[in-house]
């Protein structure tokens, strides 16, 4: 029972955290002007009554997208005991949320000028919500025990397979981004004309450069294979095909969204990446393997070296193509033109778009924080990893500060406050979700 109340507690939080989101990005950049609450009201019934029209296709799926976790979180807070009736009273009670949180940010935006009021976004978030429901009777109760084992269960179920899940998950939305998708044929045709879909591996490759620009490629597999092999115990070779698969099904799914190019080549570097996570999988030593004390530097250099890697990949996608200008003049504009208004920048772009480049920056920073917990934190305890832990916010906040002050001598490039923040998320992200996993290995 004090597993539920915890449980319970974190899911109410991320309701509340989404709720939160939704308005919050309703109404920046905050430009308020005061209305009579009966003028808006009557503002807002003239919304309601009005016929639905659709400002476009990408606002209409931006906002079922964001209505889909409402009833979802609402349901894992509330949902808390496996009866038929509570399950049909709660259900439309969910639903009923999702529908009242649309339709009072649409209401505030009366106040905030810029911002438009539509019914279609109310319509569309409670079409959402619909999905919500229908992915918490599918995989709603088995992700509550899960993220309850992961996060409050010193043992009972195995929670890797779902990370695992979960991570394929981020792995394929990040490829079906911004959602462009379409079947036509006509379309496929026109992506082959302009050179979008590459047939020939490595046809593209004029420079080494290339070989460090599609180092993400081979890196994305890697965890997956090094935990069927060395978690699930499949054979080498079929952990690579597994790889190679996966890697040729995401190069599929790219071709149906228009924005996207398709190429051979991350076919074979998917199975390389695969190969190469096999391999460490392999001669990983077992979690009851015997740890070297006396020879440290072993992880040292191993945790150096990744950390290494990381920043100069991370470096390369956030400074590319390095034009760096020192102009007094050009400097004193880009430092006054930086909004220190959270999600400002994101303001006018189509809502998939700017998903796809916050899912991208957190992702980025995310292997921070587990290359930190896999060699630094998991090896103490108490107070000192408590301790640690503050170091490691400490340091993401400046890797994640001079990266963004890189960006300030870039014409090409915008530093945003934003960035820095979803910087800072993704690796804390990382960090506790590699020490929650490393808990799990100590017997």
């Amino acid at each position: 029972m004090k597993h539920d109340r915890k449980i319970r507690v974190f899911f109410l939080l991320l309701l509340l955290a989404h709720a939160c989101f939704i308005i919050y990005g309703s109404l920046v950049p905050f430009r308020f002007e005061y209305l009579p609450p009966s003028e808006a009201w009557e503002g807002f019934q003239a919304v309601l009554t009005s016929p639905l029209q659709l400002y476009s296709n990408t606002n209409l799926l931006a906002n079922v997208l964001i209505g889909i976790p409402g009833p979802f979180l609402f349901l894992a807070a509330f949902h808390t005991r496996k009866s038929l009736l509570r399950t049909l009273f709660l259900l439309p009670v969910a639903l009923a949320y999702c529908a009242l949180l649309a339709a009072t940010a649409e209401f505030l935006q009366l106040y905030f000028p810029g911002r438009m009021t539509l019914l279609s976004d109310i319509v569309a978030q409670t079409m959402g919500g619909t999905i919500g429901i229908a992915c918490w009777l599918m995989i709603g109760p088995y992700t509550r025990s899960m993220f309850q084992t992961l996060l409050f269960e010193d043992s009972g179920m195995k929670t890797g397979t779902f990370l695992l899940w979960c991570y394929l998950g981020v792995i394929l939305l990040l490829h079906a981004l911004p959602l462009d998708i379409s079947a036509n044929l006509g379309a496929l045709y026109r992506q082959l004309e302009d050179g979008r879909i590459i047939l020939v591996p490595f046809s593209t490759w004029s420079s080494p450069a290339a070989i460090i620009a599609n180092l993400p490629s081979v890196l994305a597999w890697m965890p997956v294979c090094w935990f069927l092999v060395r978690v699930k115990a499949w054979p080498l070779a079929v952990a690579t095909l597994v790889a190679a698969l996966g890697a040729a099904f995401l190069e599929c799914v790219q071709l149906f969204v228009l924005s996207r190019t398709t190429d051979a080549t991350n076919i074979l570097l998917g199975a390389m990446g695969g190969l190469a996570g096999s391999i460490i999988g392999k001669l990983s030593p077992g979690r009851t393997a015997p740890v070297h004390k006396d020879k440290p530097w072993r992880n040292t250099i191993l945790g150096s070296a990744l950390s290494l890697a990381w920043f100069g990949l991370t470096i390369r996608a956030f400074w590319s193509p390095f034009t760096f200008q020192f102009d007094r003049n050009f400097l004193t504009q880009r430092v006054s033109d930086i909004s220190l208004i959270p999600l400002h920048a994101y303001i006018g772009k189509p809502y998939l778009y700017s998903a796809f480049n916050i899912l991208e920056v957190l992702v980025y920073f995310i292997p921070l924080g587990v290359i930190f917990a896999s060699f630094v934190t998991r090896h103490l305890q108490g107070q000192s990893a408590r301790a640690v832990t503050m170091l490691f916010f400490l340091i993401a906040c400046l890797l994640a500060g001079l990266i963004e002050t890189g960006q300030v001598f870039i014409p090409q490039r915008y530093p945003d406050i934003t960035d820095w923040m979803l910087m800072v998320a993704g690796a804390m992200c990382g960090h506790v979700m590699a020490c929650l996993v490393w808990k799990k290995q100590v017997r």
